[in-house]
């Protein structure tokens, strides 16, 4: 945009046009930027590849012949002080390729790096002793379909592993350009005082220490569940007691637990959950996959189908892979629980509207006690629950399927406004732009929320320790309070 005649072009054509206008105005010429960087290679250690040079005081440093490639690591080495291969005389004394005289092998590797950087090439083909790799082979399974790895890896090993795989596409032993087509960056892990942990710092949790005092399994729950993995997170002590007190309420559950038939309202959760953790799995979204794991927990009843179990097992076994498979083997699971089938859902099981009623009523009774620290009133006597006016059940359906398209406000308006009621959907539509989340998940209706409430009167009566709990659909009532309610969000009224 605002290129003039490039507009509308990619930057790759843009490119090589702007190139060509410059030369041809001798405004400039074409020049090769390297982004690639000189990095040092040599490292006196063992494990690395050979550096192909040998030193003759006659000739200089001289590569090693093609033929003699590669440069194999001696066996016999002694490992203490200084550099393991220079301990071997076989290997250090050797012929100048160029004069024949005596020369001395090149002792330092080369850094790990240059191994890493195609690697990727070798796993595809790791059993052939005549060549790296076929190209057959690698045809068929690379490129890479997801790479993860730390954010430096995208500006340091990343450069090397696409200049490699370009260099050896230009040779005609591949056929792809790129060696990784998405790249997942995970964040950084930082100790209690808010640094990256290091051990030049000396905040570092060490994987023994939190095994022997909670297993491991419970670190991974905590590490997981605190933070996306592509931001940064920090230790907390606080927070893996947390994750130790869920597990330790699983493994309590298991013991407790009859196994007999799950309810339909158990198994609409748990083929949600299917579905959903699976999706947030797919997305790397393992924090929202253990919200949802915690709330499927929370929902499972005293007796449970022994395949309600086993889809709960499978789940959290990502997470936590030791214990899961302790508990797997006490249900009388087959085989190992990391060998068993990835739970499917079944859409037909998962009643939404149910979930919604719950979900209502847990709602209401947190407001109401919301309410009552708010305003103060130390010994309610009534509460009075107010149904939202029917007229606006329909609006938000309406509404919640224009914000999925757009957040104009003249267009949402010109879709979504009703002559009888324009004056308060004037009020209610900036609001909903600016926080959809007002607009519940599931829309039922006015006489179904009537009723649900209804129903939890007693319950709501007993909870919160007062005289009455009443229910009134909006258009029932004068009070202005009313006026306020919305779907899934009764008006409260406290005396």
């Amino acid at each position: 945009a605002n290129s003039g005649d490039f507009n509308g072009m990619n930057n790759r054509e843009a490119m090589e046009d702007i190139a060509d206008l410059a030369e041809k105005k001798k405004w400039g010429k074409r020049a090769v930027n390297y982004k690639l960087k000189d990095w040092l290679v040599s490292r006196q250690r063992y494990w690395g590849t050979p550096i192909p040079f040998v030193h003759c005081e006659k000739c200089g440093v001289v590569p090693v012949s093609e033929k003699d490639l590669p440069i194999l690591l001696p066996e016999k080495v002694k490992f203490g002080k200084g550099n393991p291969l220079e301990t071997n005389k076989k290997f250090v004394e050797t012929e100048c390729p160029k004069c024949k005289g005596k020369a001395k092998r090149e002792t330092d590797t080369m850094d790990t790096f240059f191994d890493s950087s195609w690697y990727f090439l070798r796993y595809c083909d790791n059993k052939n002793d005549k060549v790296p790799f076929l190209k057959n082979k690698v045809q068929y399974w690379m490129p890479v379909d997801q790479y993860i790895g730390g954010a430096e890896h995208a500006c340091m090993h990343l450069i090397y592993a696409r200049f490699f795989t370009k260099a050896l596409r230009d040779l005609g032993y591949l056929k792809f350009d790129e060696p990784f087509t998405k790249l997942f960056n995970q964040g950084m892990l930082h100790g209690n005082d808010g640094f990256v942990m290091s051990k030049s710092r000396g905040n570092v949790v060490l994987p023994e220490t939190i095994s022997k005092k909670y297993g491991i399994d419970t670190a991974r729950f905590f590490l997981v569940s605190i933070a996306s993995p592509d931001k940064d997170l920090q230790w907390s002590d606080q927070g893996i007691e947390g994750g130790s007190r869920f597990i330790k309420k699983v493994f309590n559950y298991f013991d407790t637990v009859k196994i007999g038939k799950s309810s339909s309202k158990v198994e609409s959760k748990l083929n949600k959950a299917v579905k959903g953790i699976t999706e947030d799995i797919e997305n790397f979204a393992y924090n929202m996959a253990i919200i949802k794991l915690r709330e499927l927990f929370d929902s499972l009843e005293p007796e449970v189908s022994k395949f309600t179990l086993q889809k709960f097992l499978k789940l959290l076994h990502p997470f936590c892979p030791h214990f899961t498979e302790e508990l797997w083997e006490k249900i009388g699971g087959k085989g190992f629980i990391s060998l068993a089938k990835w739970p499917e859902y079944d859409e037909s099981k998962i009643d939404l509207k149910a979930e919604a009623n719950e979900e209502l009523v847990h709602q209401t009774l947190s407001d109401i006690n919301s309410v009552i620290e708010l305003t103060g009133i130390k010994e309610p006597k009534e509460v009075t629950l107010f149904i939202s006016e029917k007229w606006k059940y329909s609006f938000f359906n309406k509404i919640k399927k224009v914000l999925a398209e757009t957040h104009d406000m003249k267009s949402i308006m010109g879709q979504v406004v009703e002559k009888e009621h324009a004056k308060d959907i004037a009020k209610i539509v900036p609001k909903l732009i600016k926080d959809p989340s007002k607009i519940p998940s599931v829309i039922t209706s006015q006489d179904n929320e009537y009723k649900v409430l209804m129903d939890a009167r007693e319950m709501l009566r007993k909870e919160l320790k007062i005289d009455k709990v009443d229910v009134v659909k909006a258009e029932d009532s004068e009070e202005n309070k009313a006026k306020q309610a919305s779907p899934g969000k009764p008006a409260i009224l406290i005396k």
